[in-house]
């Protein structure tokens, strides 16, 4: 496709009136008028393949246009047309042989430079101006440590230039024009010479060389093709050197020059850089290797006591891993760079943070011990200037100062000394301020100054306030940590009662209905738990016997709490007493609303409350335990009392088994049924009859209640019977009596009224209506004046037949009493007599008076 487009273009060439214009063929052009078809682009899916092989065309324009080194072919932005350019016609490949023929050596060493800035990954801006100094970092691998010094491209006459004095010196030698200079066999220089190169190396330099020389003079579109060209040329000389690098560098030790293999032989590569398995070492990570395997007896004769860490401290991590050291120290978590330096620091012993195990702590505390009282040892004495760098025992261990920031980190903690910055010291309960405070503080400290001798006094105080044996304080003063811990248990389980006391204030505690905060005057006593919550908390900083040796309370400030403590063993008392008898309490309080005001019980239930509140009131709170007994032994009787004056009230107003057998009989006996009966004939009374069943199977039946029962509620779980609600109703045997003699008076009352109204004139005329059957039965009840038991449908039947006649006209009570009550005053007899008439009228209004039957419903 690539030829297509050429001999396309070449043939609108031929199409201009003038060859040299800016006209050629658009890609859509192209793509259409040529046919062009690509079936990869119809594989690919896409909504749109036009466009997608417009944009194939596109690119293999701009590879045609690169293959040609952005000869022949241009693009004309304007109109977005591609022609054939002949005026561009430079052979730019031609240019650049003929500029490498005239490269002298030092300019190739100069490109060379370049090449090797990028595999060295060094930054554009140098350490020294002028000069390829840069500074540099290996890493000490025996002691997992990062080592600083200088990287040079060039000989050892620029050290001069190089300050402060570093670790060590690595020199890349120019190969082709190399300086006169004297090897002095420092134990702190490395060289590194390039031999041994191929004529793929010299030429791919010479064309680098002479491509960027080229693109300087250059303008525009040549400029960018010879940086275009360099820079596949820069590709090639990169690739070269990290394809032969372990053979073509000679490298150079205290006069001793061996290859790359020959100074790894007996070592990993791959182990002394720490690459993964899947990983391939770069340039710059062999030369770190092959230079730190050379300079490492001379880090151990800078720094024969320096520390070995498990984890790998650079120059970029250093300052963070000490960071976490301190708040590791502070008690924060210990994360796993922390626990590397505080181990490499000999400040552990097992989990305990001990710096007097360690040689590095060592040099600190004789430091402060060599001093007299008030004495302070100033920074500058713990740490030196060694050629421009600081440095704790620069001719030992050679600490960088954050190290010696976490070493007093730790002396603090351990109470050994105390911390002074600027504006702020630092003592073993300041230290989560100390692991807060930023590192550039930390390392410009002021001072460290000898801590206060023990307060022991105030100690003994302290753990005999809390209950502990007084003793303890002199096992703290000898570095025990188990009293220490035992004394913020017993200050937190203290600040913990304090908040619940407090919260216990707040919400009150009564007991039977009395306030016993006010009655046992704590109003007062509880103020004081503020201040105490506030020592005890201020305690918990505390956590270590160094923490202790700068305990700040004298003993009348400890003394001072031992009433706010007192209060909260009373109000604990209290708390028993309540959780002792609020049971008992609330049952009776429930029991006494269960039974009638005029009980008896009720009457002792009062009078046994006012005593027990009264003693309360007057008791001290020390007395409680002694009072509590009393107390339990008559609440008890009252509840046993109770539960038997319950049972008895509680057998009268409920049936028993014999009872309800008797209630079921009522409700089925054939009196009831012959009234039910007969309350389908509307002249008969069926309210009253309504009331008698609703009463009748109102009446409960309970034979499951115990004493057991009762002892967990004051009322029957059964039935929920309550004596204060149900007094003065007939229960039990009794009302069964008087609702069977109710039911003979019922049936009584309405055998009258029927014979009375079958009497009437009316009703007898409408008996000889009668079939001879249906007035049979009505005159043998008329003449026995008894109702047939059972009664059957047919007597029901002609009972109604013969009082149709009748009117039913019922009379409400309540109606009846508004009629005949006077508002003017009171009434004479013939005064009520008239308003009972006009009464009587009103609702008798449209009647025949004779067949009308009053009812009261």
């Amino acid at each position: 496709m690539a030829l297509r487009l050429i001999y396309a273009l070449s043939v609108h060439r031929l199409t201009t009136g003038d060859i040299h214009a800016p006209m050629g063929a658009t890609a859509e052009e192209l793509r259409d008028r040529l046919c062009l078809f690509d079936p990869l682009i119809d594989e690919m899916g896409g909504d749109e393949p036009d466009k997608d092989l417009r944009t194939l065309v596109e690119t293999i324009l701009r590879e045609i246009h690169k293959t040609v080194s952005g000869q022949f072919i241009s693009y004309n932005a304007d109109n977005r047309q591609y022609y054939l350019d002949l005026k561009k016609t430079d052979d730019f490949d031609a240019l650049i042989d003929k500029r490498a023929e005239s490269l002298d050596q030092s300019q190739l060493d100069r490109f060379y430079y370049e090449a090797l800035k990028r595999l060295m990954e060094c930054q554009d801006v140098t350490y020294v101006n002028g000069y390829k100094i840069w500074e540099h970092e290996l890493v000490w691998r025996e002691r997992k440590a990062a080592r600083s010094g200088y990287l040079f491209f060039g000989a050892p006459n620029e050290r001069s230039t190089a300050v402060p004095q570093r670790d060590f010196y690595l020199y890349f030698i120019q190969p082709n024009d190399p300086p006169r200079f004297k090897d002095d066999k420092a134990n702190d220089e490395v060289f590194f010479r390039l031999k041994g190169v191929d004529e793929e190396f010299q030429t791919s330099l010479e064309s680098y060389a002479a491509a960027l020389d080229l693109a300087t003079i250059s303008s525009g579109y040549a400029k960018a093709t010879y940086e275009s060209k360099a820079n596949g040329f820069l590709k090639k000389l990169v690739q070269w050197l990290q394809k032969h690098m372990v053979e073509v560098y000679e490298v150079t030790y205290q006069g001793r020059a061996k290859t790359m293999t020959e100074w790894a032989k007996g070592k990993s590569i791959r182990d002394l850089s720490g690459l993964l398995p899947h990983e391939t070492i770069n340039f710059r990570d062999l030369v770190n290797a092959i230079a730190g395997i050379c300079l490492a007896p001379n880090f151990e004769n800078q720094a024969p006591a320096y520390p070995n860490f498990s984890v790998l401290i650079t120059g970029d991590n250093r300052a963070q891993a000490a960071r976490d050291a301190l708040r590791a120290i502070a008690g924060q978590n210990r994360a796993k760079q922390a626990i590397a330096v505080l181990d490499a620091l000999e400040l552990l012993d097992g989990e305990k943070i001990a710096p007097d195990k360690s040689k590095y702590a060592k040099f600190i505390i004789d430091a402060v011990k060599a001093k007299g009282h008030n004495q302070v040892v100033n920074r500058g004495e713990i740490i030196k200037d060694d050629h421009g760098l600081e440095y704790m025992n620069p001719g030992g261990s050679r600490l960088e100062p954050e190290w010696a920031v976490v070493l007093v980190a730790a002396l603090v903690y351990s109470g050994d000394t105390v911390l002074s910055v600027a504006g702020k010291k630092f003592d073993a309960t300041g230290l989560r301020q100390l692991a807060e405070t930023s590192m550039d503080e930390l390392i410009r400290f002021k001072h460290l100054e000898r801590p206060k001798e023990w307060n022991l006094p105030a100690l003994k105080a302290l753990f005999e306030l809390l209950g502990m044996t007084p003793g303890m304080a002199h096992l703290v003063t000898q570095g025990k940590e188990e009293p220490v811990q035992s004394l913020q248990q017993a200050v937190g389980k203290t600040v913990k009662r304090i908040v619940m006391t407090q919260q216990t204030l707040r919400e009150g505690i009564s007991f039977w209905g009395l306030d016993l905060l006010s009655g046992a005057g704590l109003d007062g006593k509880a103020s004081g738990l503020d201040d105490a919550k506030s020592f005890f908390e201020s305690l918990q900083p505390y956590s270590s016997p160094g923490k202790l040796k700068n305990f700040r309370y004298v003993v009348p400030e400890i003394l001072a709490h031992e009433n706010s403590l007192k209060t909260l063993d009373e109000i604990d008392a209290l708390g028993e007493f309540i959780v002792a008898h609020s049971q008992a309490a609330l049952w009776l309080s429930t029991a006494e609303e269960v039974l009638p005001d005029g009980h008896v019980w009720v009457a002792r239930v009062k009078v046994t409350r006012q005593d027990v509140l009264d003693d309360l009131k007057r008791a001290e709170l020390s007395e409680l335990a002694s009072l509590s007994q009393s107390v339990g032994v008559e609440l008890q009787k009252l509840k046993r009392d109770f539960i038997v004056a319950y049972i008895g009230l509680h057998a009268r107003a409920r049936m028993g088994v014999k009872d309800d057998r008797r209630k079921d009989g009522l409700l089925n006996d054939q009196r009831l049924r012959i009234l039910r009966d007969l309350a389908g004939i509307d002249l008969m009374p069926r309210q009253r009859l309504a009331g008698f069943q609703n009463r009748l199977a109102g009446l409960k039946s309970c034979f499951a209640l115990t004493e057991q029962d009762l002892c967990v509620k004051p009322i029957c779980p059964h039935c929920g019977f309550k004596p204060s609600v149900e007094a003065g109703e007939a229960t039990g045997s009794p009302a069964l009596d008087q609702m069977d003699t109710e039911l003979d008076a019922m049936v009584e009352d309405w055998t009258s009224t029927i014979l009375g109204n079958l009497g009437d004139p009316s009703t007898k005329a409408n008996m000889e209506l009668l079939k001879a059957d249906d007035r049979e039965p009505l005159e043998t009840f008329i003449k026995s004046k008894e109702l047939p038991a059972p009664l059957d449908n047919n007597f029901v039947h002609a009972l109604k037949e013969a009082l149709s006649g009748l009117v039913k006209v019922t009379v409400n009570p309540r109606e009846l009493q508004r009629a005949l009550q006077v508002t003017g005053g009171p009434a004479s007899p013939a005064e009520m007599k008239k308003r009972f008439e006009e009464y009587i009228d009103r609702i008798t209004k449209g009647n025949d008076p004779i067949k009308v039957r009053i009812v009261m419903e």
